[in-house]
């Protein structure tokens, strides 16, 4: 039932429509740029429903074998993919894009769809023992614990037994444009976007209220603690 697995590259992820095809990418072999029509393309689903990591345009991906929905498992599979590989090592993205002549770019300026915009978004710094989520603008989860011993110093570690559970949710990191996109990064509850932070025995080091509300309203904080 299941066949072998391809490395492919996706050129465009349908994001609107029925119920059954949003999520869909239409793709093909590595070494084909962006079509100038991708109407007839070879089309895959997405392989997981519970999460999801949809790939952006020049993402590669890998693709299998599976079931059709019609119940009918003696029929030919159909092909499902997987979140995109690791090529850069970006949380941003993880383009490879072909290289391109100068009549097939401007072909895909004109009638590219993909509304991604990159930006120079660093990866979570990991921890032993760290569970973490990242999305592609800055978001983040981390399933972490009080640390000692490591190379890398945080603000949650100064207080505390090695193994306390720390939850960290951030939305949007802190920009530093003397940093390239592959250099790691930790949260930061002063310049983060914003924050929550759900401790257990930690203390967390140089929290910054966000200011003060006007008058008879009271304080206001950016991040939750």
């Amino acid at each position: 039932m299941f066949s072998k697995i391809k490395a492919v590259r996706v050129q465009e992820v349908i994001m609107s429509g029925s119920f059954n095809v949003i999520g869909n990418i239409k793709y093909t072999d590595l070494h084909i740029g962006k079509p100038l029509n991708t109407k007839n393309l070879n089309v895959a689903k997405p392989l997981f429903q519970n999460i999801s990591q949809y790939p952006t345009v020049n993402e590669i991906v890998y693709i299998l074998g599976g079931p059709k929905d019609d119940y009918n498992t003696s029929q030919a599979p159909i092909p499902y993919y997987l979140p995109p590989i690791n090529i850069n090592g970006s949380s941003n993205h993880n383009a490879l894009p072909n290289q391109l002549t100068e009549d097939e770019v401007e072909a895909n300026v004109e009638t590219s769809l993909d509304y991604f915009k990159e930006s120079n978004i660093r990866p979570l710094q990991p921890y032993l023992g760290d569970v973490t989520l990242e999305g592609r603008y800055g978001q983040s989860i981390r399933f972490g614990s009080t640390i000692s011993g490591s190379h890398v110093l945080n603000n949650w570690s100064n207080e505390g037994e090695q193994g306390n559970p720390i939850t960290i949710i951030r939305n949007g990191q802190t920009e530093d444009p003397l940093k390239a996109n592959f250099e790691h990064i930790l949260e930061d509850v002063n310049t983060d976007n914003s924050s929550i932070y759900l401790c257990s025995n930690q203390q967390i080091t140089n929290f910054q209220k966000a200011g003060i509300s006007p008058t008879n309203h009271p304080t206001s904080y950016k991040h939750m603690l």
